[in-house]
């Protein structure tokens, strides 16, 4: 557990003042994560960038912060676009991601010039041209590439692939991409980027991505004459406390949920400083190699800056104990924690009870379908009714993908040592129904 983790005491107080289930996001542990980013990656020779994927959670009040310590935005969405402007983003401090750019996006994009849009189809690159000539403006623009490994672990199993991503370095829509942007004069190449994949806690996708990007910032500027600024690695840093699963951990928690056995995980070490270096000393040594010029070195995480700043509490509805599973049913279920399902990530939780007896237990949701599983075999306090339980790191996408299936949705609250506000208000059915005609 973090050092800024919340305390069993902290929990139950924010829970009196502003209900259950709440999501608790800790300013210390935000900043910590943004200080390590500068601390282990200024040793680079050449600039440092850092963008937040505010994807990733886009609640205003913490862009501001990120914005406060000098860490742009990442967006691939008008609602990432509006709320890093509320959030006090001008154009200059925002990136532009994503496979699909509406019309409106672009324009936007466009207009107020953000410091770069990363493109990924030719059908893109003439919309932007378009836009450019409309409003008579100048757009930075960098090339996605496919990261050259498209399909890893489960998610390959599972026929996941990522290469609609990108482009292909010797793809024949990359070369018409460039011939084009050879003959414009609104737009100017000025970046690489690709993104090489997720929960990393290793360099070693980083590093392939550097090859692949560096050979073709070589072709960039051999065969086109574009001299590249921006070199942008992506995001995909993961999270110590929390493993994702695996396909032998797949079917190692089925077999073990068969014989009834405690599913447990000691989460793998990242080792910050380390990574950090490995991967500023790589692509220094790569540029040296192939005698180009330091480019500022962007990354734009999302899970390694705001997934472990985050809690959600919730209240023990009731204990039901069957002949198969010893449960807790809580008022938090997958509706506020999509992605935690039993095939996709291993949080820690913790029972706040006076009940030290430990018992194998499952925990569900309120919601009436049978997959509102939280966890399974796990060994546990054993908590009563209105009791607490906390589901330990769930700032990366558990807030913004959370959804209205028959609960409204959680409020977040926002501390900063003893003092704490309410920095997205509870949902209400009120809310829900508004939208109907």
């Amino acid at each position: 557990m973090m050092r800024n983790a919340l305390t069993s005491k902290e929990a139950i107080k924010l829970v009196k003042k502003y209900g259950s289930p709440l999501f608790v996001t800790r300013q210390e542990a935000m900043l910590e994560n943004i200080y390590n980013y500068f601390k282990y990656f200024k040793a680079y020779k050449g600039e440092f960038c850092l963008c937040y994927s505010a994807k990733t959670n886009p609640i205003v009040a913490l862009l501001k912060i990120f914005r406060e310590e000098s860490v742009l935005a990442e967006v691939c969405s008008m609602l990432d676009i509006e709320s890093s402007t509320l959030a006090g983003y001008k154009g200059g401090e925002i990136i532009f991601d994503g496979l699909v750019k509406t019309s409106e996006e672009l324009d936007k994009a466009v207009k107020f010039g953000f410091r770069i849009i990363n493109v990924e189809t030719f059908d893109e690159v003439r919309q932007i041209e378009n836009i450019c000539q409309k409003h008579k403006k100048r757009a930075n623009i960098g090339i996605r590439l496919t990261f050259p490994s498209l399909r890893v672990g489960l998610k390959s199993l599972l026929g996941i692939s990522y290469d609609r991503f990108g482009l292909e370095a010797d793809g024949a829509e990359l070369k018409e991409i460039l011939e084009f942007v050879q003959k414009s004069r609104y737009l100017k190449l000025i970046g690489v980027h690709c993104h090489t994949g997720s929960n990393q806690k290793s360099a070693k996708r980083y590093l392939v991505g550097i090859d692949a990007l560096t050979d073709l910032m070589v072709k960039l500027k051999s065969e086109y004459g574009f001299e590249v600024e921006i070199i942008n690695l992506g995001g995909g840093l993961g999270v110590e406390n929390i493993t994702a699963y695996k396909v032998t951990d797949i079917a190692l928690n089925s077999l073990k949920s068969f014989l009834k056995l405690d599913i447990n995980y000691k989460n793998t070490s990242l080792n910050f400083e380390s990574l950090g270096k490995e991967i500023v000393d790589y692509l220094e040594k790569k540029l040296e190699e192939k005698g180009l010029k330091y480019p500022t070195l962007m990354l734009e995480p999302g899970r390694s800056l705001i997934g472990n700043t985050t809690d959600l509490i919730s209240t023990v509805i009731t204990r039901k104990e069957t002949k198969h599973n010893n449960w807790l049913i809580i008022d938090a279920g997958t509706n506020l924690m999509p992605i935690l399902t039993l095939y996709s990530e291993y949080h820690e939780v913790d029972v706040l009870t006076k009940n030290k007896e430990k018992k194998r237990t499952s925990i569900a949701g309120p919601l009436l379908y049978s997959s509102d599983i939280v966890l399974t075999n796990r060994m546990l306090k054993q908590g009563s009714s209105n009791d607490l339980v906390i589901i330990r790191n769930t700032g990366a996408y558990f807030s913004c993908q959370s959804n209205q299936f028959l609960q409204p949705r959680a409020a977040t609250v926002l501390t900063k040592g003893r003092s704490s506000r309410v920095v997205q208000r509870r949902e209400t059915v009120k809310d829900i129904l508004v939208r109907d005609i």
